[in-house]
């Protein structure tokens, strides 16, 4: 879709701001699809910081056959994908507020049907399980050695234990491990923790898509929380401490492979607004 045919959109676009642990997302109601053609365009336009609004990610929220709503998660790249637990939170709550007032809530994404649950600002959203989780794999990279394990929770997450990770240099390292040769064809998102007990890990999460660190990253921690399990370090429920500082808990059965895989955390309307057509135009020539 060309940059001109978003200049055929009405005006003004409505839109919630939601935030779970510090990573924010705009949620838009594409239930009639008047969203779906320019859905690309209008996350890199509409989540570019300081440009635009500004946030992580875009949610849209559609009718579905199957579930309460159907929600689509698109990065500031402009590129889809499959699963996000901290904007699965933001999803529900959305649903909760503006489509129907139910506590419990279904959600079809990419990759199946989700439940979740809405606790007044907070949310515990089932997750899907890891299709497929390796423990300890070692990749070398300027001559050092990161060991971690690469769990497939909807999209790849490659998480590795780590000292000292508030003091670390954790973006220029994730940046260039995210892009390892032995992480593609796709690459992974990136994340580093510390353990501080068997049920509590602090953790630093980049993500692709945003090319960036984010201050949490909900499937990291259930990607984290699962390996360590799986790897005899750690017991559920696990809390985590984000880079945000807004906790974190993963919850799941140890004794029945894991059961049903849930993330519990905040998930704050932070306001509603009409964004004009001017916040998708403006922007310098070279801008992807």
């Amino acid at each position: 879709m060309s940059l001109a045919k978003l200049e055929t959109l009405d005006e003004p676009i409505p839109f919630a701001k939601l935030s779970a642990s510090a990573n924010d997302f705009i949620v838009l109601d594409n239930r009639d699809h008047s969203f779906s053609p320019a859905a690309s365009l209008l996350a890199k336009r509409l989540c570019a910081r300081r440009y635009s609004a500004g946030a992580d990610g875009l949610i849209l929220v559609e009718k579905s056959q199957r579930a309460t709503v159907k929600i689509r998660y698109i990065n500031p790249d402009g590129e889809e994908f499959n699963t996000c637990g901290n904007g699965g939170r933001c999803a529900a709550r959305y649903t909760h507020l503006f489509v129907k007032n139910d506590r419990l809530i279904t959600m079809e994404t990419n990759i199946g049907v989700v439940k979740a649950e809405v606790l007044d600002k907070s949310v515990r959203l089932q997750l899907v399980n890891p299709t497929d989780v390796r423990l300890n794999i070692e990749i070398v990279m300027d001559g050092e050695i990161f060991k971690g394990h690469l769990v497939q929770v909807g999209d790849p997450h490659f998480c590795v234990p780590r000292k000292n990770i508030r003091q670390i240099d954790f973006v220029n390292i994730a940046r260039k491990l995210r892009h390892h040769e032995a992480l593609k064809p796709g690459g992974a998102n990136i994340h580093f923790f510390e353990q501080t007990a068997r049920d509590q890990i602090k953790i630093r999460s980049f993500e692709r898509g945003v090319e960036n660190e984010t201050l949490a990253c909900g499937s990291g921690c259930v990607s984290t929380a699962v390996s360590t399990f799986r790897d005899g370090k750690s017991d559920p429920p696990v809390t985590f401490e984000p880079q945000s500082g807004i906790p974190l808990s993963v919850h799941f059965h140890p004794a029945e492979d894991l059961g049903e895989i849930y993330l519990q955390g905040d998930a704050r309307l932070v306001y509603r607004g009409e964004a004009t057509l001017e916040a998708l135009f403006g922007f310098p020539e070279n801008f992807s």
